[in-house]
């Protein structure tokens, strides 16, 4: 299962967009968010060209989401508020993400030094 959340708040004529989407799922998915809102999707950098995820285009963001992890998204639009700002399109399972240096730091285990380590005295 997949979980989104999002609200709206608007300043002056902007409405901005947080969400957040939670993958309970056992295994990765690939998921993809389209605005509901009636106007264009104004990304995070503020304009409206290509950013990591985002096609503002389409108004659709396009991420993996790792099992029991919980990813944020935020945009802003000239469009008024709808109740429901963001709604899934799609998530499929999916193996065969390249492995860069954010999913290495993710897969990662906590790690803490050996308490012979801490005990010395300098």
């Amino acid at each position: 299962m997949v979980e989104v959340e999002a609200t709206c708040d608007r300043r002056g004529d902007v409405t901005l967009v947080r969400g957040l989407v939670t993958n309970t799922r056992s295994t990765p998915q690939r998921i993809r968010l389209r605005s509901r809102l009636e106007g264009p999707v104004w990304t995070p950098d503020g304009t409206t060209i290509a950013v990591p995820a985002w096609d503002a285009d389409e108004g659709s963001w396009t991420a993996t989401v790792r099992p029991g992890r919980t990813r944020g998204l935020g945009f802003a639009s000239p469009a008024p508020p709808v109740e429901t700002p963001i709604e899934l399109v799609g998530a499929r399972r999916t193996d065969d993400e390249p492995a860069t240096s954010r999913t290495a730091v993710d897969d990662l285990e906590a790690w803490a030094p050996p308490s012979d380590v801490l005990s010395r005295e300098l």
